[in-house]
């Protein structure tokens, strides 16, 4: 089934759509166009929560999970969403979504690496996401929908990310473990100590 994915800033605006076929079971949605994909990425981004407008005008409101790179995604019902997100607990004021060992180990590894923090946010108790940048033109993105934490990837003059899981199969090793192989140091710069010889 076809519909359109939108994401409704407030009661007046939405941005997209965004074409997808639906599976049978509504439980995936892939998108029509790839080209799309990064734009879709950058909304989800700052929040997971989706509308499907059908042909016949009905509606339904969504959780999107990340998109991978051939455009595909997992589609949880709104109910069951707010349900997770009721269970979650917060403790105390920080606004910052929780980083469970994995990334903070990895967020760590990007600084260490010359990488940036450059943009965050967070969608509910259990979503947000967080884009690294580093002078070389490396850029790295995690996203958290529902407690579930992804990692993309973008090499120096490319504008699309690539997801972790396609760029590295084994899951079972830690990121930050995998990224000096992926990455690397970021290239050195000459001081004039360097140049006087």
């Amino acid at each position: 089934m076809d519909a359109d994915l939108e994401w409704q800033a407030n009661s007046t605006l939405s941005i997209g759509p965004w074409p997808v076929r639906i599976s049978d079971d509504a439980t995936h949605a892939q998108l029509h166009d790839l080209d799309t994909l990064e734009d879709l990425r950058e909304i989800h981004g700052w929040d997971p929560f989706f509308t499907l407008r059908f042909p016949d005008g009905t509606t339904h409101d969504v959780a999107v999970a990340r998109p991978d790179d051939d455009g595909t995604f997992l589609l949880i019902d709104i109910d069951a969403a707010a349900a997770l997100e009721a269970a979650a607990t917060h403790e105390g004021t920080n606004d910052l979504l929780p980083e469970p060992e994995q990334i903070a180990d990895t967020t760590a590894w990007l600084h260490q690496h010359g990488f940036t923090t450059r943009e965050h946010s967070r969608g509910g108790r259990l979503s947000g996401s967080r884009l690294f940048k580093r002078g070389d033109g490396w850029r790295a993105r995690y996203s958290c929908v529902l407690g579930t934490w992804s990692l993309e990837l973008s090499p120096p003059g490319q504008h699309r990310f690539t997801s972790f899981h396609h760029l590295w199969p084994d899951q079972a090793t830690p990121w930050h473990e995998v990224l000096p192989n992926l990455i690397g140091d970021p290239p050195q710069t000459s001081t004039n100590s360097d140049s006087k010889e």
